[in-house]
């Protein structure tokens, strides 16, 4: 139901509905029109003239080529409602326009410039003859006349020109206030009660201020729509209560210089306490203060000011003075209703006292008598609008006289520019008159003399019109500003004036040798109108048709100003400074940086000051990062393994209640210093642990009587987070009296009747148990002396404790006191929120809702070449231009953040040289967005920036959902991990959309954690997220799996040596390369802290890896051979041979220390260490390994500890004697097969050695180095450095007869050729299920064959030889035409044969006998 609705029929009308919601509205309206509607300021030719300038005609319009101010004007004959324009080349040409200014107004001398979100006036036009393309106006305005002014066109070809305009007809009904007159409308039934109300009207002036609407209710209700200082405010309550302790007045501004005699088009709608507030198509949503609903207003109405004001409660408003249209409240059209002068309307003069401003001038008296019109009477001033980079208008003037007086008004928002230029005459010099910071500065230069220089103004360049008159004779000059009394400046100076030919106003032509102009000021850019030279006013028509003077980059009969500081782009209370065509941001005491104060100063968390080495003290935080909330001081107590942030409150002193009870409570608010609840209630969300503790003190006072809360406190979850409460001393679960104090979840739920809770999953409790076993609280014993309840808070998402409820004091001798100590917080619980992406899988997030900036920070680690981290999009998918922003890994060496805003796809790249993205570790992505700028952030790499065009509007509000992992529709899906994901500071919770039946699980995990099948041999599981590898580099296998023999059959006399000091040369280059190069994710010198990638304050997580530094004793990434000096060995291989003795393996050194491997003469296998002074010898078998069998060897040392293990005997630990060195000191080769050193060699190796190994070797390992591995696999031909380390005498071929066999394991389904998947349908031959699919197929191929026989006999038995017993006249009888007799017999003889064709009579006739005849 519609409160307020009129019961005339005409305000109620569809048609005055339609006014406030204009739905359907899209009418081609340029299509209609005849030839006479269609203007222009030229044409090229008879077939390119403005009559085909419609869509899809013949031609289209061209201006001439020396048409320096061309343009296209419709006139659509009466005033309609434009919600889009199209424009399309002409046709079958290279003529089409791509940049275009769209002018409208009511009258052809009087222009607006529609200004596009952003305050863009530039339209982007086409990009070829043929199509169409439309713009969507954000708003709709209302004008008779439109004008389009070209700003580029193909450079090809000229100006060419199709226009569309689409829209509806327009109802106007115009009232004009003088500004001593007002009008009233009486509600029906005397009063307006309504739950939802439309406001809507538009309006037009030049004053600043003005009241257009007000009415008002007996019960503190009112609305009022005033302009001040040219800012549009909105006053509003509904209504206040001496019960009701909130306020209910609530005021909204909009807008800025609204006083531009433009048309502006206001709404307010409001249901119950929400409201929207839109001013020309920006949109205001807010929540009206207060406790009530609805909006009482009694009596009336008052338009454009007010008739009584001294019975009214309002202060004194200055009324409106301009032009409103159609003024609509709740479907009523009041504006229609005073044309038709209604008898609810009354039209009356103020009748009230003069002003201050009236009283001041004189005019206190003036237009007590006025009258309301019916039309616009607005002046028409004629502006002349200076937007280009050369502007410039000049006007001729009287030459050689005593006199110059110039005057013109002029608004800009610039500090600089030239206003006037004149060159005095006679060569006697120049007058200057130019805006410097903000005021004007005259220069008067002659020959000879000093020149002279003052000033006169201040803060001229606030977008307001100021008026400025100068005057300048013989030794005197005179300038005022906007002719304030007593506000002139004169100046006396010998001075001679001799007047020039010409008079520049803002700007100086070029070249300065043909116009005589020669400032070195910039161009002013602004709007001038009035202007006068030499006392006669300027015919500024004359001048737009070049009859008059000469002007370049400037349009007539507009003035384009608007104000880019509203609405306010500076985010956190920033500051807005504006020019002509930008704005500027200070954000200084904000607590924020930036273009537009997005970008934080401070960090997180006091964790974050630890790690940049702060000691403790009070430092600023801002838990939220860029979010809405301010940043505030804590005090930061840092110790060496965490750090807590301490905050404090105005409880931490001991607070006495008496005289409370239970329906009038105590409520004690905890105030904490320096932050809201807001602010503190972040810090606790993003915390790891939180604490606060509290104590209750009682004397004869009772906590919980009969399990009713007496005593409570208020979480942010009760009083101000989800309004709840908690009880603290109670709950489902509860213990009396428990010593110390509880944790677990089920505590946090507790909730009673106006009560706090716990917030902690703890309760308070006695140090000492309770004074009676059958009480909850020590208070509860109701004693004539002190009890004392307490305990630690650490439930985090019920803290911070913000309010104290207490009761039960009022009673005799009754008393309580408690204290609060500060909320002591630590760690990140964001910062790990960790999701894997293990196939083609994405998180539905709701959409971004972020208005004008946007950042976007996160972690990610893959193993992938590319892939879609984010991505967001507007719009129905199919369709042809969808805003969108999405953040991507291009490639292994490229991020990419892409958007399209409305100025077309743009993109910012991060690429690498150095390394690639795909690396398996964490790096930091930071992307931001905003009005002026974007760019991108990997890592500490330096920012890529790409600015914004000006004028840029971005509005980042999307209508589909948030895609983390892909793009839409599951396109292009990242495969990896995800963690610390946020927008505007807040943190998308990965972990909890994890789900694993879709391919994500929490944390940073894949499949080297449950592999099918592991990599053996000591292989590294490389992470693939969707599937894994195995890194067999470090092992002396290959194959998937590392479980590939790489073995050699070594022939009688064949020997390796492998040179470990080649090796080591080799690894100390590659080491030296890795110190000259930076670490992935580091910068030179850079010391790991809180912004490390993969680094998380106080709290190592799953997936966390230090960065992969050398250190000694540590094999050196790209290095395979041992460190110099060795305090451990690791030496594994496999063997099989049927003769000795033989040296398997051999390593020796530059000392006498040596390793070996031997078999001795009776077969069995010996260890030989020479670790300092005398040999280790060591029996490795008892048996003889010259089976011919292959056999395993597996050698460990870790200093004096020794571990050996052979074949699949159990593992065996001996130790050497303190005698033994514990290093392998300088080890120089690797000998397999024989040993070919040279120097002294132990006797029992040389024993052995002859006639050396004839046999199988495989698998041999000596630490990082696998001799037969690099021998085989290496490509061919060889390095020179493998060339120098690896050396083999004699025929060695590949063969893995040494291999061990392998233990039976599970192939892993990928690399099985028989496996079959669950779901397909197979039956194996060997059981009663085969059997009886058998019979079942055989029964059927018996069935087919049976049924085809069956048919063969049905379609053959009278083929072939048929029995007659008729004699041959029968059948000639038969021939002649006659029926033939049945035949004899139980059945009927089959017909006879047809008679044969009459071409076939005279042929002898042959008949069949049967075989009995």
């Amino acid at each position: 139901m519609f409160s307020g609705t009129s019961s005339l029929g005409h305000p109620g009308s569809p048609a005055a509905w339609a006014l406030v919601f204009p739905d359907g509205c899209d009418e081609e309206l340029v299509g209609p029109l005849y030839a006479r509607s269609l203007g222009a300021s030229s044409y090229y030719g008879l077939f390119t003239t403005a009559r085909f300038a419609r869509l899809h005609g013949i031609s289209g319009w061209s201006p001439h080529t020396r048409d320096s101010n061309p343009w296209l004007q419709i006139d659509l004959m009466k005033k309609h409602r434009i919600r889009a324009v199209a424009t399309q080349g002409s046709f079958n040409s290279w003529d089409w326009v791509t940049r275009y200014m769209l002018l409208y107004g009511d009258r052809v001398d009087s222009w607006t410039p529609f200004y596009q979100q952003g305050h863009n006036a530039t339209f982007f036009g086409n990009m070829n003859e043929s199509a169409v393309v439309r713009h969507d106006l954000h708003y709709h305005f209302t004008a008779r006349y439109v004008r389009i002014v070209p700003l580029a066109w193909n450079p090809r070809g000229k100006i060419g020109l199709r226009l569309g305009l689409y829209g509806c007809p327009y109802k106007s009904d115009v009232l004009y206030f003088d500004g001593d007159d007002a009008i009233s409308y009486r509600f029906p039934r005397g009063v307006s009660r309504s739950l939802w109300d439309v406001i809507a009207l538009s309006f037009k002036t030049e004053e600043k201020d003005g009241l257009l609407l007000h009415a008002e209710g007996a019960q503190g209700d009112y609305v009022t729509l005033e302009l001040l200082d040219a800012h549009l405010l909105l006053h509003m309550s509904l209504g206040s209560s001496p019960i009701q302790p909130r306020p209910g007045h609530t005021t909204v501004s909009a807008g800025g210089v609204l006083n531009d005699q433009h048309w502006h088009y206001v709404r307010l709608d409001r249901y119950g306490r929400d409201a929207n507030l839109t001013l020309d198509g920006y949109v205001q949503r807010f929540v009206l203060n207060g406790d009530f609903e609805r909006l009482n207003l009694d009596t009336e109405m008052f338009i454009g000011g007010l008739v009584g004001a001294a019975q009214k409660n309002l202060a004194y408003r200055h009324n409106f003075r301009g032009c409103i249209e159609n003024v609509i409240f709740n479907r009523v059209n009041i504006a229609d209703l005073a044309v038709r002068r209604h008898s609810r309307i009354t039209f009356e003069a103020s009748g009230r006292s003069p002003g201050p401003r009236e009283a001041e001038s004189g005019n206190g008296g003036r237009g007590l008598r006025g009258k309301v019109a019916f039309r616009c009477l607005d002046p028409v001033p004629h502006p002349i609008n200076f937007g280009g980079p050369h502007n410039y208008v000049q006007i001729p003037g009287f030459p050689r006289r005593g006199r110059l007086a110039v005057s013109f008004r002029f608004r800009t928002w610039d500090l600089t520019g030239l206003l006037l230029f004149s060159s005095l005459g006679d060569g006697l010099g120049h007058v200057e008159l130019m805006l410097s910071e903000g005021q004007v500065n005259v220069s008067i230069a002659q020959a000879g003399r000093k020149r002279l220089k003052f000033a006169a103004g201040y803060r001229l360049n606030d977008g307001f019109w100021h008026e400025v008159n100068f005057v300048a004779q013989e030794n005197q000059a005179v300038i005022s500003i906007d002719d304030v009394a007593g506000a002139e400046v004169r100046v006396s100076y010998p001075l001679l004036i001799r007047t020039g030919t010409s008079y520049f106003f803002g700007g100086c032509p070029k070249p300065v040798s043909r116009w005589g102009c020669h400032s070195n000021q910039t161009a002013f850019h602004g709007c001038m109108e009035l202007l006068k030279v030499d006392g006669q006013l300027v015919n500024l028509t004359l001048v737009e048709f070049r009859r008059l003077g000469h002007f370049a980059e400037v349009l007539f009969d507009t003035c384009g100003i608007t104000d880019r500081c509203s609405p306010n782009m500076c985010e956190h209370d920033g500051r807005c400074y504006q020019s002509w065509d930008d704005f500027i941001c200070y954000c200084e005491l904000t607590g924020y940086k930036g273009e537009t104060c997005h970008q934080p100063l401070y960090k997180e968390s006091c964790e974050a000051y630890r790690l940049s080495g702060k000691t403790s003290g009070n430092f600023t935080i801002d838990p939220d990062g860029s979010g809405p909330l301010k940043p505030f001081v804590v005090y930061c107590d840092i110790r060496e393994n965490r750090a807590w942030t301490v905050v404090r409150h105005d409880r931490l002193w001991t607070t006495r209640v008496s005289g409370s009870s239970m329906e009038r409570p105590f409520l004690a608010a905890v105030q904490y210093w320096n932050a809201s609840w807001e602010e503190v209630g972040a810090l606790a969300n993003a915390s790891q642990h939180c604490e606060q503790w509290i104590e209750f003190s009682c004397y004869n006072s009772r906590l919980l009587a009969q399990r009713t809360a007496r005593g409570q406190w208020c979480g942010t979850t009760g009083c101000g987070r989800r309004a709840c409460r908690a009880p603290v001393w109670s709950g489902p679960s509860w213990r009396p009296c428990s010593t110390g104090t509880r944790r677990g979840r089920r505590s946090a739920r507790w909730l009673t009747p106006r009560s706090t809770a716990s917030s902690g999953s703890n309760s308070p409790a006695t140090t000492r148990g309770c004074s009676h076993p059958a009480l909850h609280c020590n208070c509860d014993a109701d004693q004539p002396q002190w009890r004392t309840d307490k305990g630690l808070l650490t439930f985090v998402d019920h803290l911070p404790v913000t309010q104290v409820v207490v009761g039960d004091t009022n009673r005799s001798n009754s008393e309580a006191q408690f204290f609060l100590r500060p909320l002591r917080c630590y760690g990140d619980r964001n910062s790990w929120n960790t999701i894997s992406f293990h196939t083609g899988a994405a998180l539905r997030f709701p959409p971004i809702r972020a208005n004008h900036s946007l950042d976007v920070s996160f972690y990610f680690r893959t193993s992938a070449p590319s892939g879609v981290f984010l991505e967001n999009q507007a719009g129905l998918y199919g369709q042809w231009r969808r805003p969108y922003l999405r953040v991507e890994l291009n490639t292994s060496r490229d991020v990419v953040f892409a958007f399209d805003v409305g100025n077309g796809d743009e993109n910012l790249t991060v690429h690498s040289d150095d390394f690639e993205f795909d690396d398996d570790e964490w790096h930091l992505v930071r992307a931001e967005i905003n009005v002026k700028q974007a760019r991108l952030r990997v890592d500490h790499r330096p920012w890529v920036v790409r600015p914004m065009p000006l004028q840029t509007y971005l509005w980042l509000e999307y209508d589909q959902p948030l895609y983390v992992g892909s793009a839409e529709l599951k396109r292009r899906p990242f495969v990896g991990c995800l963690r610390a994901m946020r927008l505007n500071g807040a943190t998308l919770n990965l972990e909890g959309r994890a789900n694993a039946s879709e391919g994500t699980s929490p944390n940073c995990t894949g499949r080297c954690a449950h592999p099918h099948f592991p990599c053996s041999h000591g292989g590294r599981c490389v992470e693939r997220y969707s599937y894994y590898t195995c890194d067999c580099d470090l092992t002396a296998f290959d194959g998937p799996y590392c479980n590939h023999d790489i073995g050699g059959f070594f022939e009688p006399g064949t020997w390796m040596r492998y040179n470990l000091q080649s090796a080591l040369r080799s690894a100390a280059r590659e080491f030296s390369h890795m110190l000259s190069r930076p670490v992935p994710g580091y910068e030179p010198g850079y010391v790991p802290g809180y912004d490390t990638p993969g680094y998380v304050p106080g709290y190592h997580g799953p997936g966390y890896r230090l960065p992969d530094y050398p250190r000694p004793g540590r094999p050196v990434p790209g290095y395979r051979g041992p460190v110099y000096n060795v305090t451990g060995e690791e030496v594994s291989f496999s063997f099989s041979t049927s003769t000795a003795p033989a040296v398997l393996l051999y390593v020796s050194s530059f000392v006498r220390d040596y390793l070996a491997v031997l078999i001795k003469e009776d077969g069995t296998l010996q260890l030989r260490y020479q670790l300092g002074t005398s040999p280790y010898v060591y029996p490795l078998t008892t048996r003889p390994v010259t089976d011919g069998q292959p056999h395993s060897v597996n050698i460990t040392r870790v200093y004096r500890n020794l571990f050996i293990q052979v074949d699949y005997f159990p593992l065996t630990e001996q130790k050497f004697s303190l005698l033994v060195d514990s290093q392998l000191d300088s080890p120089k080769a690797l000998y397999l097969g024989r040993v070919m050193e040279t120097g002294v060699i132990d006797p029992e190796i040389q024993r052995y050695n002859t006639p050396g190994f004839s046999g199988c070797l495989s698998g041999v390992r000596f630490n990082n180095v696998a001799p037969l591995k690099v021998h085989f696999r290496s490509p061919r031909p060889m390095t020179a450095e493998l060339a120098e380390a690896l050396r083999v005498q004699g025929e060695l071929a590949e063969s893995n007869c040494g291999a061990m066999p392998r233990l039976v394991s599970e192939v892993p389904p990928e690399l099985d050729p028989w496996y079959l998947p669950p779901d397909f349908l197979y039956y194996h031959d060997d059981g009663w299920v085969a059997i009886l699919l058998g019979f079942l197929v055989a029964f059927l191929l018996l069935g087919l064959l049976g049924m085809l026989v069956l048919f063969y006999l049905q379609n053959h038995r009278y083929k072939g030889s048929y029995h007659t017993n008729e004699p041959k006249a029968a059948h000639e009888d038969q021939a002649g035409g006659k029926a033939p007799l049945p035949a004899s017999g139980p059945s009927p003889a089959p017909a006879p044969a047809p008679a044969p064709e009459p071409r076939d009579q005279n042929l002898p006739q042959i008949l069949e006998e049967s075989r009995s005849e």
